[in-house]
């Protein structure tokens, strides 16, 4: 004997008051998660920026002082040449060197808020983001609050 099954549509298919409400409270915590997490990895990130810039002043001072130091014991010419010349190469090198360690800090700050999107996306959560803007849509729809088919001059009415 063969039974008859009910094909109806999914009663989820249409979203009730109570779980538009639900899915559009969620929102805003994704939201609030999503950016806290974002600000996370930026002060993260200035954080290493400032301690490359911390390192980066501290070397120069230590170095311009010791050029400081010869410069006061010396009188030749050619001594001061010297003094100058290897100013200018640490000076060189330590700034290249300074923007090249800025730049990696800089990706790994932006790598890492590539990750807290990527993880929005990975654990469904943008999924369950776009149900509840859907969710909200229609239950503002049903309500009237959403007139999107009529001219501005009427909504404005």
């Amino acid at each position: 004997m063969a039974t008859k099954r009910n094909h109806s549509p999914a009663a989820s298919a249409v979203p009730t008051p109570e779980a538009a409400w639900s899915a559009a409270s969620e929102l805003p915590r994704q939201q609030m998660s999503l950016a806290t997490e974002s600000a996370c990895a930026v002060f993260r990130g200035f954080e290493a920026m400032r301690k490359i810039q911390e390192r980066a002043a501290h070397d120069a001072l230590r170095h311009h002082a010791q050029a400081a130091e010869r410069l006061r014991q010396t009188s030749e010419p050619a001594q001061l040449i010297e003094i100058q010349a290897d100013l200018m190469r640490f000076d060189a090198e330590g700034a290249t060197q300074y923007w090249q360690l800025l730049g990696a800090a800089a990706l790994d700050m932006q790598r890492e808020l590539m990750g807290c999107y990527t993880q929005l996306i990975d654990n469904g959560a943008l999924q369950r983001l776009t149900s509840a803007m859907d969710s909200f849509n229609g239950m503002a729809n049903g309500l009237g609050v959403l007139q999107a088919g009529a001219p501005a001059r009427e909504r404005a009415t």
